[in-house]
This record gives C-alpha cells, sequence and structure tokens, in this order.
C-alpha cells in the first residue's frame, strides 16, 4: 500500500509536482475508506501507519499524511502517538486531531512543525527559571517547556482562552505527566474583563481577539466572550527575580499583549519569543519600543539565529528577542 501511495503521489525532484495517475489516486481512497470503515480495522492500519512512517524520507511522509487526510477516520481510532519535536531531542506524547495541524502525530516519529524553533529552544529552555506562553493552543511547545523545565525546577505558566484548544492543551499535559504546568483559560491584554474571541472554523490554530485575521481563515467564523487578564498581573506569577521566557503566539495581537506587558518588561526583562506576521511587525517594534527596553532582534531560521536591524521573520514566522544589556552579555 506504501508503494501505492507513493507512485500516486510522486513528485519530481527540481520540478513541479506531476499529476499523480487518476486510477491510483482512486485506489488509495478506496482502500483508506476500506480501512476507516470500523474502528477496530482504523485502529489496526494507523497502528501500522505510526510504526512504518518514522523509516520514510519527509517528501514520503508528507505523500503518506496527504493521502490519510482524504479520508474520515473514526475519532475513536485516533490514539496518542510519540513524537519528535523537530530535530530536538524531546519526545512527547500528543493526540492527533482530523483536519488540524497535529494530525500529523498519527505518523509517529518526527514532527516537523515549526521544527528551526523547537531546535533553538531545545538549547535555551534549561536558561530559564519561568516561562510564561500567551496562546499555548493545544500545547505542544508547553509539553517541551514542562518536561525541560521540570528538570531543572522551573515554572511555566500557560495562557489559552478558546475551550477547544485549552482543553486538548490539558488532555497533552496530562499525556505527559506534566502537572506541573500551571494552565489559566484565558487572553492576557490589557485590564480584566471578557473581550470577543473569533474562531475561523476548521483552523483551530488561527483563533483570534482580531476578527479580521480570523476571517482570513474562512468564511465562517464564530465569535464568544472569552475572558482576558490584565498582563500586569503576570508579575505576581513571576516573584522577585530570576530569568524568564516570554512566548507570545496570539494571532495578529502581538502589539497589544505587549503594550500591556510592558510593566513586566520593565521590571523583568523577559526574553521574548514572538510569532512575526508581516502586516504586524511594525506595531510590535512600536509597542516594544514605548516599552522603555531596548531589545536586539534576531530571526530564527533552520541555520540558527539571524541578527536583524528591524523586527522580521525569515524562513518561519518566529523571532527571538532579547535585551540588549543581556545580549552582550551573552
Amino acid at each position: 500500500m506504501e508503494d501505492m501511495m507513493e507512485d500516486a503521489q510522486q513528485t519530481g525532484v527540481g520540478r513541479a509536482p506531476e499529476p499523480a495517475p487518476a486510477a491510483l489516486v482512486r485506489a488509495a481512497a478506496c482502500w483508506h475508506r476500506l480501512m476507516a470503515a470500523t474502528v477496530l480495522t482504523a485502529r489496526l492500519y494507523l497502528g501500522c501507519v505510526s510504526l512504518l512512517a518514522p523509516r520514510l524520507s519527509a517528501r514520503r511522509r508528507q505523500q503518506w499524511l496527504n493521502s490519510l487526510r482524504t479520508t474520515r477516520w473514526p475519532e475513536a481510532s485516533l490514539q496518542p502517538r510519540h513524537v519528535r519535536l523537530g530535530n530536538s531531542g524531546a519526545q512527547v506524547r500528543l493526540m492527533p486531531h482530523e483536519g488540524e495541524f497535529d494530525f500529523a502525530v498519527l505518523l509517529g516519529g518526527r514532527l516537523d512543525y515549526e521544527r528551526e524553533v523547537f531546535e533553538f529552544l531545545e538549547e535555551r529552555v534549561s536558561r530559564y527559571d519561568s516561562i510564561i506562553e500567551i496562546g499555548a493552543n493545544v500545547g505542544v511547545f508547553t509539553c517541551l517547556f514542562g518536561i525541560r523545565m521540570a528538570e531543572s525546577g522551573g515554572n511555566v505558566f500557560a495562557f489559552e482562552p478558546a475551550p477547544k484548544a485549552y482543553a486538548r492543551l490539558l488532555e497533552n499535559l496530562r499525556l505527559n505527566g506534566l502537572e506541573r504546568v500551571r494552565t489559566f483559560n484565558a487572553a492576557v491584554g490589557r485590564g480584566t474583563g471578557f473581550q470577543s474571541f473569533f474562531e475561523p472554523e476548521g483552523h483551530l490554530t488561527n483563533g483570534s481577539l482580531v476578527e479580521d485575521f480570523a476571517h482570513q481563515f474562512s468564511g465562517t467564523v464564530k465569535s464568544r466572550p472569552v475572558l482576558v487578564v490584565d498582563a500586569s498581573l503576570l508579575q505576581s506569577l513571576l516573584g522577585g527575580g530570576g530569568r524568564v521566557l516570554v512566548k507570545v503566539d496570539v494571532e495578529g495581537y502581538e502589539a497589544e499583549v505587549i503594550e500591556a506587558l510592558a510593566p513586566v518588561l520593565r521590571s523583568h526583562r523577559p526574553d521574548l519569543l514572538l510569532e512575526v506576521l508581516p502586516e504586524y511587525a511594525a506595531r510590535i517594534e512600536a509597542a516594544l519600543s514605548n516599552a522603555g527596553v531596548r531589545y536586539e532582534y534576531h530571526a530564527i531560521t533552520p541555520r540558527g539565529l539571524l541578527a536583524q536591524e528591524a523586527l522580521r521573520a525569515v524562513d518561519g514566522r518566529d523571532c527571538f528577542l532579547c535585551p540588549l544589556a543581556a545580549c552582550e552579555a551573552g
């Protein structure tokens, strides 16, 4: 079956993908429908997939994953899998979900999601006494933080406002026995209260407090009120000192979070890991400037950190920022 799917979705090296023979595509789809007919056959087949897929090249794995996505699998057949995060040494158990980015967990082996960020973090996480993750989603990064900080005795605080993503965050933490990670079903902003949160249908990772951002991903966007906590309250979690990392991935709301975090930036001078989309970079820079702490900018790339004069992501969406004096001290 593996050969059938590879032949059906073969991609030429150095040229545009060639159309797969229609007959083979139909045969692969028919096979997957047959395997998905019952929970038992689906579990057996997907279990075999998770054993075989790690031996394939990245291209072959992607082809197989694309083929699996053409079929609706019984929810009960989607079982937790062990995966390695990028090329880091961290191995975690995660639950796959159909139609979401974490469906790739089904293949086991290595999860290629934001590989360069995991590789960068693997070398740094143990340096921190506390990590605050704002926009934890289903907890893939949270699991890495929890595992590494458990080894060093540090603290992890994870914030996620979306109810479905938050439930999956808790599930993934439970699968990895990460009981010391403290989680909050809330967003972080300026002032404490309720605010509308916008969720594009079929895009769990792209829910946002910015309505226009959410509408980029689906014509159907649901709105619900979520709790927002004042960012200045985070100082009570951090206590008096120690080295801090703040990770922010809030789908277009980064500048507002940085503005709200200004007291924390001044008191604790944390390192920052930010998602930086081009259309929001200037606003994030302005918010950092107004906070009164000078930061050095680095794009996170597959080749490591790339120093930047202006805040700009390269080969990805993430940037690492450290207070200027701390960067100069190494």
